[in-house]
This record gives structure tokens, sequence and C-alpha cells, in this order.
């Protein structure tokens, strides 16, 4: 029940991110829609005003001397926002009205926003009898041309919002789990210190009796191993000291580890180049990271199988490949498994690959990921180390 809980954490954080997704696309498309139809009223109640408009220029074009034309003057005079151009029968601009007046001294100007017009709008016919007629051509007014890119501007605004509040809500999440870890470790590192000294006197007074050497040679191990894990707690948060040392020989020590400790039916593999591996790194927190990888390996095996540990060095970087043969990991689960609290596992936190994670990136500036995996048979786990020498690492995690 506690790892179905942890997966359907990851599940609801998935559909919300496709809900909220879903909804910006909604809420888009909504915007365009909405002003697509607020842009089609405009438009037709432009053209209604631009055919009053002709019809006015029809009445004072073609009235008689005693004709009453305030009305139609008035008509003509009220339109101050929609560019307009009056041009004969054969395509010659008589008059401009509502275009710029210091622009309109140059004829190309005008010629300019006559073919503009006739791209956007149809042009209207003056009839003024006896087979004359002129050509009223107008442009959208600037209100409409607005309208049309408002929506576009509005979800760009939209867009930048939610993306600079995205970034700046991961950095304080970030901030936050980092102080939860670093106090978290510190203090489990603190907790452990004083039974491992208790310990640690508790094995020299049995020194002193009368037991099998080989007992309380055992003891010390373990005892030095606690001892390990302690310390290996103690540096996170902190700055660890990164110096070159030989990687072949702590990929065999923690292969050996995890062998000596492991199922008799699981065969474990070194594979290494002949030549030691050298690089820079942090001996205690590496060697973490490597037996974390082992251990998730040979739990993800059910019955026979095999664990094989490669590295392999180039130029530039190191290569270490952890690969079982165990049940897969399915491709949409190749980032969560990273994620604090994600296990399939009966038993435990699902800390271990969260924490290696920021060993790896934050510690030594690599790269951890799911290589390959397929379904019931084997899984990668990568590890590539930069070789960076005599640089300075910001290792704060």
């Amino acid at each position: 029940m506690k790892n179905e809980h942890k997966l359907d954490i990851y599940s609801k954080k998935q559909r919300w991110k496709q809900i909220l997704l879903v909804s910006a696309v909604l809420i888009g498309v909504g915007s365009l829609w909405y002003t697509n139809q607020l842009v089609k009223n405009i438009e037709i109640t432009e053209r209604q005003k631009m055919e009053v408009w002709a019809e006015a220029i029809r009445i004072v074009s073609s009235a008689e001397l005693e004709t009453e034309l305030a009305f139609p003057f008035s008509v003509i005079e009220k339109n101050t926002h929609i560019p307009v151009i009056l041009t004969d029968a054969d395509g010659e601009i008589i008059s401009h009205k509502n275009l710029d007046s210091l622009k309109a001294e140059n004829p190309k100007f005008l010629y300019r926003q006559l073919e503009h017009a006739r791209e956007e709008n149809d042009s209207l016919v003056i009839d003024l009898g006896q087979d004359e007629y002129q050509l009223l051509f107008y442009r959208d007014s600037f209100l409409l041309r607005q309208l049309i890119f408002f929506p576009y501007v509005q979800l760009g605004v939209i867009i930048l919002f939610i993306l600079v509040s995205y970034i700046a809500f991961n950095a304080s999440r970030t901030a936050e789990q980092n102080e939860v870890w670093t106090g978290m470790s510190k203090e489990t590192a603190h907790q452990l210190g004083t039974p491992i000294s208790s310990l640690i006197g508790w094995v020299e007074l049995l020194k002193d009796k009368d037991l099998d050497p080989s007992i309380i040679y055992e003891i010390q191990k373990d005892t030095s191993r606690l001892e390990k894990i302690t310390d290996r707690f103690s540096k996170i948060g902190s700055r660890p000291a990164m110096k070159e040392t030989d990687l072949s020989a702590i990929l065999k020590e923690s292969l050996d580890y995890i062998k000596n400790r492991g199922p008799h039916n699981i065969t474990y593999l070194l594979d290494l180049p002949s030549k030691p591996i050298r690089i820079s790194l942090n001996e205690t927190l590496f060697e973490w990271v490597i037996e974390n990888l082992l251990k998730n390996a040979t739990d993800a095996i059910s019955g026979d199988g095999r664990v094989i540990l490669h590295a392999v060095d180039i130029e530039n970087s190191v290569i270490v490949d952890v690969e079982d043969s165990g049940k897969g990991i399915a491709k949409s689960r190749f980032r969560t498994i990273f994620k604090p609290g994600y296990t399939t596992k009966k038993r435990g936190w699902g800390l271990g690959l969260s924490l290696s994670k920021r060993i790896i990136e934050s510690y030594h500036h690599g790269k951890i990921y799911v290589f390959s995996s397929d379904p019931n048979d084997s899984t990668i786990i990568r590890i590539i180390l930069k070789r960076q020498e005599d640089q300075e690492r910001d290792t704060s995690l």
C-alpha cells in the first residue's frame, strides 16, 4: 500500500500538469475565438458605416443646387477613425480621409495605402448616374487592427508570466528541499555519532575478554562501516574535498562489499579497463552512490540473475554503467525514479536514487540517468564524470 501511495503521488502530479496544460490551451483557444468573433462584428459594423458613407458621397456628388446637404456632410465628417480613399473608375485617387497628412503628400504612400485597402476589404461602388461611378476603398480602423493582434499579445504575456512563476517556484522549492536534505543528513550523522562511540568503547572492552578474535573482528568491521555511513551523512550540505582517486579500486571494493552480502543466485561481474582509471572525485560520497546503485540492481532481480559493473575511460570523461538482468523500468519512469519518495520496494523511503543524483550532479558536476531498460530483461544506469582538473566546484546541495 505504501508503494502504491508513492506511485500515486507522481501520477497525480503528472495529471495536474496535464490539467493545467489543457486549461491553458482552452483559455488560449477561448480568447482567440472570442476576439475573432469581436473582430468579425466590428468588421460588419465598419462595413455598414462605409456603406452609409458611400451613400452620403453619392448624394453630395449628384445633388442639385437646391438640395439640403447638411445631413450627408455630417455623415462624411463623422468618420474620424476609418481610413478611406476615393477613386474614379480608372483607379485615380480623387480624395482621401484619415490618413497621415504629412505622408499623404507623397503619391507613392497613397497608392501603397490603396493596395492595402484592396487587400483588406472589398471596394464599394458609388453610382453617380449616366454611366459614371466612383470606387470607395477603406482600410481596417486602428482599433480593429489592435484587436486582431491583442489575443496573441495576451497569450504571450500569460505564457511569460507562467514561465517566470514556474522558474521562481522551482527555485524556491529546490532551495527548500536542499535545506531539508542538509538538516536531515546532519541530524542523522549527529544521532548516529553517540551510539557508534559507545560501540567502539564496547569493542575495546571486549578485546580484554576471552572471546573469539574473529567475532571481535566482525564487530569492528560493522562499527567501521557505521562510521563511514555517518561520515557520508555529515558531508551532505557541506563542500567535500575532491582529489584524484583510483576509480577502479573504488568500483572493485564496492562490488566486493555488495557481492559478499548479496544472494548466492546472483552473479556479480566487474568489467574494467586494464589500466587504472584516475579521476578527481570525493571517494566517500561516490562510493555511496555506487553501492546504492548495486543494491538497487540486486533488489530488482528475482531468482537467478546477474549484475555487471562497467567502466570506460575516454579522453575527457569516465563512463560507469551498472547493469542488471531484473524486471526493467518503464520508459515513462526514467526520470521519476530519481525523485524523492519514489520506490517500487515494499520497504524503503525512495531516497537513495534522489540522493545519488544530487551527489553526482551537484557535487561532481556529472550526469546520472537511465541509459536503457527493457521490460523483464535488463536495465543500465549510467554515470558520466567529466575531468575538470584544478577547477573550483560549487558543491553545495
